[in-house]
């Protein structure tokens, strides 16, 4: 989640205990008329997309609302206690042997 808000126009929200990502950038291929440019060859992630289950409001308040990484540290750190020293990846699995061939 930290990730995606290291990029531009982006944003996390929660509702209830859903995790969504916002993108608040426009489609490169939207025409003035606010039709596809590229409607016949678009990516199959557009042609799945709908507005079906869209619950779009100007005054919507969500429960948890990020828009930097530094918001989730905060949160993480107030929810679950303070900052885990060192790392917090798992270990690194030691190597494989060697086999000659023979």
């Amino acid at each position: 989640m930290r990730w995606f808000l290291l990029h531009d126009r982006a944003s996390v929200f929660v509702e209830d205990d859903t995790w969504y990502l916002l993108v608040h950038t426009t489609c490169k291929h939207l025409q003035s008329n606010n039709l596809c440019g590229i409607y016949h060859t678009r990516p199959q992630i557009c042609r799945d997309y709908s507005t079906d289950n869209c619950e779009y409001e100007d005054s919507w308040t969500y429960e948890k609302y990020f828009e930097s990484p530094e918001q989730v540290v905060e949160y993480v750190e107030a929810t679950l206690g303070a900052k885990v020293q060192g790392n917090i990846r798992s270990p690194e699995p030691p190597l494989l042997p060697i086999l000659n061939s023979i």
